[in-house]
């Protein structure tokens, strides 16, 4: 869970929405991770709970896959959600 709640306006959600379309092709792993992260955070704080678990997913394969510390706390965060087991990151 994070711990302030992030509220995007429409203009901020379309510019996340471009640079994560950027970041995919660019193939920039650190980039998604934090640009999936702020997705979820600002769909957490706005309640939509399935939205940020989803959007945690991307940002805790992309962590994964990039290598990066940040994965321990996506899982955690997906943990507390019961949308994934805890693992030893």
């Amino acid at each position: 869970m994070t711990a302030a709640p992030v509220t995007l306006t429409p203009e901020e959600v379309a510019a996340l929405n471009a640079a994560l379309l950027a970041a995919h092709a660019r193939h920039d792993l650190e980039t998604l991770v934090d640009l999936y992260a702020l997705a979820a955070d600002s769909q957490e704080g706005a309640g939509d709970i399935d939205a940020a678990c989803f959007f945690l997913t991307q940002a805790f394969v992309f962590a994964l896959e990039a290598g990066v510390a940040r994965a321990a706390e996506l899982n955690r965060r997906l943990v507390a959600y019961g949308r994934a087991w805890p693992l030893d990151l």
